[in-house]
């Protein structure tokens, strides 16, 4: 029994141009010290753009660290041949998480004392007399998600001087914006306050200090006011762990509006089916569309389970024909229907066929989040399973 070619038989296809992400790389790269640490994150099969592809592209371009929030993922990489330093920021507690890091040779984000313990415990199990880890350090400074406390710090410390075995790399915290870094009284800087307490526990150490997501690092490039919030004379190089703008989104971030970055993901199907109404026919589930018009209605074969939400039900926005149409109806699993009247040639009799694109250079991913009511993030990493990846490099169309 022959295996089916999942990009052989389905229109719709998430085209990737991996050059985007490469050129993204570098332009975010330029804008931190060449000392400083840079970690892409590569978490959440790479935002949707499929992890090995991206990884093996940001290693070819240059990236010496790669971020992952679980294990798995980070296990993954490892099995398709990735040697280079993999970071795990997700939180765990069982000693076979600990295992596995070790076995794996991944450097854990170590955020709490459950942590500590089990990763302990697993380096006691290992028998090689030079054998140690590498760990980070992440400090709560505002997002109130992970993370040490600022006042357990010294006490870390001190741990970290009775065990020589856990080789301190770096410490870190988490934004819960960045985008406002250019304001002395905004969030960022206060979280830079908190940092600048955990950081000056560890003087004498060295580390990497990193901080800077995507909307940050275009603050820091923009913004005096920015820079002044952190005191590298002291601490040294600000890095930065890049999440989204890696793929040339925005985010929700306004900063980000800043850089010249290239979106790397288009997502196209075709019209697969063209229905002729007449006025007062309604279309898909609820009825929440008729036509108020002779309209020709085409449908589309991708819906919520491969990740176009239901939210952009009556409000989406797709191109066919170089016009923008709208989605209308309820989207489904795994149809949606645009209205194609207005695209239609005097005469012509609609069939189908016709590419339609869903994100693209004319219509961002961060405009469909915005009509949606999310953000980019989501859009991205919802993409399903069941759309295949088309990877090219160079301009994809």
């Amino acid at each position: 029994m022959t295996t089916a070619d999942s990009t052989q038989y389905r229109p719709t296809v998430a085209e990737i141009d991996l050059d985007a992400i490469a050129a993204n790389f570098h332009t975010l790269r330029r804008l931190v010290e060449e000392d400083a640490f840079f970690c892409p994150m590569v978490k959440a099969n790479a935002y949707g753009h499929g992890d090995v592809e991206v990884a093996n592209t940001l290693r070819s371009a240059g990236a010496t660290h790669l971020g992952v929030a679980s294990i798995e993922e980070g296990a993954a990489l490892r099995a398709a041949g990735d040697q280079l330093s993999i970071l795990v920021f997700g939180v765990f507690s069982e000693i076979e998480c600990a295992r596995a890091l070790l076995e794996w040779r991944m450097t854990p984000v170590v955020s709490c004392w459950s942590q500590v313990a089990a990763l302990e415990r697993a380096l006691s199990e290992r028998t090689e007399l030079d054998f140690s880890l590498r760990i980070h350090l992440k400090f709560n400074t505002g997002m109130n998600r992970l993370g040490f406390t600022v006042d357990e710090a010294p006490r870390i410390r001190a741990w970290l001087e009775s065990h020589p075995k856990f080789r301190l790399e770096g410490v870190c915290t988490h934004l819960l914006r960045g985008d406002d870094a250019d304001e002395k009284e905004g969030e960022t800087a206060a979280q830079f306050a908190e940092f600048a307490k955990v950081l000056a526990s560890f003087r004498g150490l060295r580390f990497h200090a990193h901080a800077l997501n995507s909307a940050a690092l275009s603050a820091f490039m923009h913004s005096e006011v920015a820079r002044s919030l952190y005191d590298r004379a002291t601490f040294g190089p600000l890095g930065a762990r890049p999440g989204i703008a890696i793929y040339g989104a925005q985010g929700s971030d306004r900063a980000v509006l800043r850089l010249s970055l290239r979106p790397a993901l288009q997502l196209k199907s075709r019209v697969e089916v063209v229905n002729h109404l007449k006025t007062g026919d309604c279309v898909s589930y609820s009825a929440q569309w008729r036509a108020q018009r002779e309209s020709w209605v085409g449908v589309v074969p991708i819906g919520y389970a491969d990740g176009y939400m239901r939210a952009l039900s009556n409000c989406g926005t797709v191109l066919c024909r170089g016009f923008r149409v709208p989605v209308i109806g309820t989207v489904c699993m795994d149809y949606l229907m645009i209205d194609l009247t207005d695209v239609a040639r005097p005469g012509e009799r609609l069939t189908f066929g016709d590419e339609v694109t869903l994100i693209g250079k004319q219509l961002s991913v961060d405009e469909l989040a915005a009509r949606a009511g999310t953000i980019s993030y989501e859009i991205l990493t919802r993409l399903g399973a069941r759309v295949p990846k088309r990877y090219s490099r160079g301009d994809v169309g």
